[in-house]
């Protein structure tokens, strides 16, 4: 009874701490890729679809989810049958267990081979899921863009050539897993027969009891037997380990953001100083060459240039998303690379141009970065940003929930959102990266006179494509070819800079009144 009681709860410990044991492990590796992710550079990141990343994430790491019990479990235990049935066969007779051990080595030999195949093939398996997966993530996020054109057929055919390609990998690293076990089981089963043909001989010739080669052809079946059940379980091992590999491809990602130990000094004062800044995405195509400026503390400044002339690089330099090749940037004096991430990106906030909303409410959004905000401070966000009358319209107020991503949000009213949000953290430096394009002139103008306050005690970098956003602005730097090549108020750059003519010629003749054909010549 004492024995039957044990072993029940034996049992159903055993069972449930295997569990455990599986589930935290696959828990602290989707745990460790996260924080990967988060820490590593923003360019390392985006260079490796969303979609890849859930793949990675769920079905990768999911994988691994049944590896101790179904893998770990029976391989410890077949372990110790094998190894306590090669014990007794010496014990019986050393000379047949040697010619039942000459079969370790090819079966090895075999389980290597046809293992590098099968963990080759599981690889791509898992590569086309997370094509697979990105592909899928692509067509819903783009749904609008697939019915607007009438391309539900064309998505419906790749995503089945992906899904069929998909098939057949999974079925390939089936195929050879099954020829695995198919060739230990005729490699073993040839043993066996050996075994019965050479203890026959010594059982005629006297040497060797019909009782103890029967007694030994029972050890070998429980040596050939776990070999067997081994060979099954080194396929499902090399699929694990193909999941593995690329869960820990994201966990081993380039280094985090190398922070830096030095902190602004309190108050910050705002300066930003570029001083020879040179940059490119590839060496040998820079987007800024040797480019400097520097804008006073509470200054207010337009860059423009071309589309991919570099503002939104600049954005990301003065944060640290990216690192100059050669150069400094300083704001207050100190070289960013030398300042504390969080110290930085607290004193400089930059609003991009297609800003990002999270699933959530209205308020959770506006907030979001800055927990510990009053409801006072918010509500001034809200006011400046000019979201008031969006919160008015809707029932549930500043509460009303977004969807993913702000699908049912307008541009502008995400633009907004963004710029409530960079309002509330009170930043000292401001960069608007076309944060109000999406915003009616009207409208824009109404938010900056409703900033105009609120900025003056701030640096402000203003970043647009609209001669009725930049001519706000008193202080116009012009971006060309990587270099500043033109500096100062609006009206100077009309008549006396190419460049600044190139790009806003056509928006300034647009603006000037057109000439009274009744007067007189």
């Amino acid at each position: 009874v004492a024995l039957s009681v044990a072993m029940v709860a034996g049992l159903l410990f055993s069972r449930f701490l295997l569990a455990d044991l599986n589930l935290r492990m696959v828990e602290r590796l989707r745990q460790a890729m996260q924080q990967r992710l988060l820490a590593a550079e923003v360019r390392h990141v985006r260079g490796i679809a969303a979609g890849e990343l859930a793949s990675r994430a769920f079905t990768d790491a999911g994988r691994l989810v049944g590896f101790v019990q179904n893998v770990l479990k029976r391989a410890i235990g077949e372990g110790f049958l094998l190894a306590g049935a090669v014990a007794m066969m010496l014990f019986l007779d050393w000379g047949l267990a040697l010619l039942v051990l000459t079969v370790a080595p090819l079966v090895l030999l075999l389980m290597a081979a046809l293992g590098r195949v099968i963990r080759r093939l599981g690889t791509q398996a898992q590569e086309e899921i997370g094509r697979l997966t990105g592909l899928f993530v692509e067509e819903m996020r783009g749904i609008t863009a697939i019915k607007a054109v009438r391309a539900e057929e064309f998505e419906e055919r790749r995503f089945a050539a992906g899904n069929a390609d998909l098939r057949d990998r999974l079925l390939g690293a089936e195929w050879w897993a099954a020829v695995l076990f198919a060739a230990v089981w005729l490699v073993t089963s040839l043993a066996l027969l050996a075994i019965i043909a050479r203890g026959s001989h010594q059982v005629m010739a006297g040497s060797l009891t019909a009782g103890g080669l029967l007694a030994f052809c029972l050890y070998a079946l429980q040596t050939i037997e776990p070999a067997r059940r081994l060979s099954e379980l080194h396929g499902l091992l090399q699929g694990s380990l193909a999941s593995a590999e690329r869960v820990y491809e994201v966990i081993d990602l380039a280094p985090a953001e190398r922070d830096g130990v030095r902190v602004l000094p309190a108050p910050v004062r705002g300066e930003i100083e570029l001083a020879g800044v040179t940059f490119g995405y590839r060496p040998e195509r820079p987007v800024l060459e040797r480019a400097s400026f520097r804008i006073a503390p509470r200054e207010m400044v337009a860059i423009v240039s071309a589309s991919g002339g570099g503002k939104s690089t600049l954005a990301g330099l003065l944060i640290r998303f990216e690192e100059a090749a050669s150069g400094t940037i300083a704001v207050d004096g100190v070289d960013v690379r030398e300042l504390r991430l969080d110290s930085l990106r607290r004193a400089v906030t930059v609003v991009e141009q297609e800003p990002f909303v999270f699933a959530g409410t209205l308020v959770e959004n506006v907030r979001y970065g800055t927990w510990d905000a009053t409801a006072a401070s918010i509500e001034q966000a809200i006011e400046l940003a000019g979201l008031r009358p969006f919160v008015r319209a809707q029932p549930a107020g500043a509460e009303t929930r977004i969807d993913e991503g702000g699908r049912n949000l307008s541009g502008g009213q995400k633009q907004r959102i963004a710029l409530a949000r960079a309002i509330l953290r009170d930043p000292a430096i401001l960069v608007l990266d076309e944060a109000t394009s999406a915003l009616d002139s009207e409208t824009e103008e109404q938010i900056f006179a409703r900033l105009e306050p609120w900025m003056l005690r701030r640096t402000v970098v203003v970043m647009a494509h609209r001669l009725s956003t930049v001519s706000r602005v008193p202080r116009v730097l012009v971006l060309q070819g990587g270099r500043i090549v033109a500096d100062g108020p609006i009206e100077h750059l009309l008549e006396g800079s190419p460049a600044f003519q190139q790009l806003f010629g056509d928006q300034a003749s647009l603006r000037e009144p057109a000439p009274d054909e009744s007067a007189p010549l």
